[in-house]
């Protein structure tokens, strides 16, 4: 098993789950943590929510690959990076986790636009920043703007607070201790 498909699998596994339908989740119907609009993207058309609950896994397992591994290029980042950027992207949607991954690097002071793109540059610099301040340094800031970033949507929609303490706990699992 590849890096991806282990990290994909965990992810299921450990915080997605199956099928669920909350009344606050933004994503309505969802399963193995790909919404009905992912779903129906996949599939190329819209995705009926009986569709969504009976989701093969080999579905989630390979709109996760493509859609939040392959296309934001996820495996170009420095390994320890990898799972958090990737678990963001889930979240928050892959640009906008890796602009997360950008903003971070400008906090330990390293110079790279916010344009929520994985080239050479981002990758380069995450690199650099890992070698010279240690994964855990830059782990931890990255998980400190997923941590902002979860403030902010509870602040704007307060409807989102029952998930609070869940988004609280997957982020602190990417956590390494210094």
């Amino acid at each position: 098993m590849n890096h991806a498909t282990e990290l994909i699998n965990r992810l299921i596994d450990d915080w997605e789950g199956g099928y669920t339908d909350h009344p606050n989740d933004r994503g309505g119907p969802t399963n193995f943590g790909i919404t009905q609009r992912v779903y129906g993207d996949f599939l190329g058309r819209p995705a009926a929510a009986e569709e969504v609950r009976l989701m093969p896994r080999s579905h989630a397992v390979a709109i996760y690959r493509s859609r939040y591994w392959d296309k934001p290029k996820i495996a170009l980042l420095p390994e320890p990076l990898q799972p958090v950027v990737f678990d963001m992207g889930v979240n928050h949607g892959p640009k906008t986790a890796v602009k997360l991954l950008q903003r971070a690097l400008g906090d330990l002071g390293r110079r790279v636009g916010v344009d929520g793109i994985i080239g050479k540059i981002t990758s380069g610099v995450a690199a650099r920043a890992v070698a010279d301040l240690g994964a855990a340094a830059v782990v931890n800031t990255v998980c400190d703007r997923r941590q902002g970033r979860t403030d902010k949507i509870i602040a704007e929609d307060p409807t989102q607070a029952c998930f609070a303490k869940g988004w609280q706990r997957r982020c602190d699992s990417f956590r390494v201790p210094a």
